[in-house]
């Protein structure tokens, strides 16, 4: 049981760090906004998630890791591509502001 929970709190410290690094690395205050209802929903899924495999039997939790993990994978893809699209498109404004006359 220590193993368990020694990997539960390196998992919680990891969680904590990389949600207060993605807010940190933020850019703009659209993207610090994003991130922080993205962390926010993630820690709530990820609890969730947790709840049910202290409470499901065994054959459960199994067939439960599949699709849990299916929507860990889609859900970092999209939020890799709303960061990704967020900040192109604050370059382009940024771009665009340049490009002005003076005159």
């Amino acid at each position: 049981m220590k193993i368990a929970t020694y990997l539960l709190l390196a998992i919680l410290l990891f969680g904590v760090f990389r949600t207060h690094r993605s807010v940190r690395r933020s850019v703009t205050e659209e993207e610090r906004g994003m991130a922080i209802r993205v962390s926010a929903f993630a820690w709530l899924v990820g609890f969730i998630f947790l709840i049910a495999l202290i409470f499901l039997p065994n054959k459960q939790r199994v067939i439960m890791m599949l699709p849990a993990f299916i929507f860990a994978v889609a859900f970092a893809k999209f939020w890799r591509d709303k960061r990704a699209r967020m900040r192109r498109e604050n370059e382009e404004r940024v771009n665009l502001e340049r490009m002005k006359r003076v005159n």
